[in-house]
């Protein structure tokens, strides 16, 4: 489980890193790296990593919970959005480039991934006992 774990908080940390380039760009006049408002992007890093260090605790409840609503979130909000951009080749004005949005779909596919990932092995533990 801590590899996953591990993996989870380097979503955050990455999916942080580029929220912050993407403000750093707003500030200087230019365009945000995404449509997604960095702010709010910051701030569901900040979830992300919050939710994932609540597993160890109340046999995962909060963890598998919180990364549950995380994943149709992000899932039908972020993803979706990233990839109708991609695939369709619509509103890709408001991406940087077309290697930017590739990017956010990326890393937020990578961490609804793990996230399910995550729940899985929680869910599994906690059945098996562990």
């Amino acid at each position: 489980m801590g590899v996953v774990i591990s993996l989870q908080i380097v979503y955050a940390l990455v999916g942080a890193a580029y929220n912050v380039v993407s403000i750093a760009r707003v500030k200087s006049g230019r365009v945000p790296l995404s449509a997604t408002n960095p702010l709010k992007g910051l701030a569901i890093m900040a979830v992300v990593a919050g939710v994932t260090l609540t597993q160890p605790y109340s046999q995962g409840a909060i963890y598998v919970i919180g990364w549950s609503m995380l994943i149709w979130y992000l899932g039908r909000g972020a993803v979706a959005a990233h990839f109708k951009a991609i695939r369709r080749r619509q509103n890709l004005h408001q991406y940087a480039s077309l290697p930017a949005a590739y990017l956010a779909f990326v890393i937020n596919g990578f961490g609804i991934t793990m996230g399910c990932i995550g729940i899985l092995m929680t869910l599994g533990n906690l059945l098996s006992g562990q």
